[in-house]
């Protein structure tokens, strides 16, 4: 084989390697290492209102959507952990809704098989 030949050969080898780590890295268009996430601010008297675990092999994207029935107990705060670190991070946003109201949807993405899961937890106004 011919010495050109060769280099030709180890560069295609080396742009195969290089687009399967950006594929491994760039998931459902989330890339970030980020595990954790919190939104508003939580006041001493505030209490847990809602909490749900998306577990461990969940398909994202999801959203996440909790209404307080009493309408005079607005959501606070709110925060978002996984419970290992994994080099998948996830993205949380606001949807929907805002803090200071009854109705908050989270908009949640990442791996598209979540490895790891994510513990959700909405604050009220006690």
């Amino acid at each position: 084989m011919h010495r050109a030949h060769r280099v030709l050969l180890l560069a295609a080898v080396c742009w195969l390697f290089a687009a399967e780590v950006r594929t491994n890295i760039v998931i459902n268009g989330v890339q970030t290492s980020k595990q954790s996430y919190f939104f508003g601010a939580k006041d001493a008297a505030d209490i847990l209102c809602f909490s749900k675990t998306l577990l461990k092999g969940s398909i994202m994207p999801q959203d996440v959507t909790y209404t307080n029935p009493t309408a005079d107990k607005n959501i606070n705060f709110i925060t978002l952990a996984a419970d290992k670190y994994s080099p998948y991070g996830f993205t949380a946003d606001i949807a929907s809704g805002k803090i200071g109201t009854t109705t908050v949807t989270l908009k949640l993405n990442g791996k598209s098989i979540l490895p790891y899961a994510i513990e959700i937890k909405y604050y009220c106004v006690k």
